[in-house]
């Protein structure tokens, strides 16, 4: 039981000491290497995806469009 509020306590010691240096902060930058271009990069790839669902869609619409005038002029004819 003293092995762990001992534990306890330097943690908090340790996290607590200085604020300022913000301590959390340097292990984020550790984890992206100082920038978070790796996050803006995931942001980019789902814009492009979604820009591709986008144009599928658009497409899909065009199809549909033509295969109700066909079946329009033929209805006609």
């Amino acid at each position: 039981m003293k092995c762990v509020s001992l534990f306890l306590v330097l943690s908090l010691v340790v996290l607590m000491a200085e604020p300022g240096d913000a301590f959390i902060g340097h292990i984020f930058r550790g984890i992206f290497k100082g920038d978070f271009s790796q996050i803006q990069d995931l942001q980019d790839l789902q814009d492009l995806q979604d820009l591709e669902d986008q144009q599928q869609q658009q497409e899909q619409k065009e199809q549909m469009d033509r295969r109700f005038m066909n079946r329009e002029r033929a209805a006609f004819d």
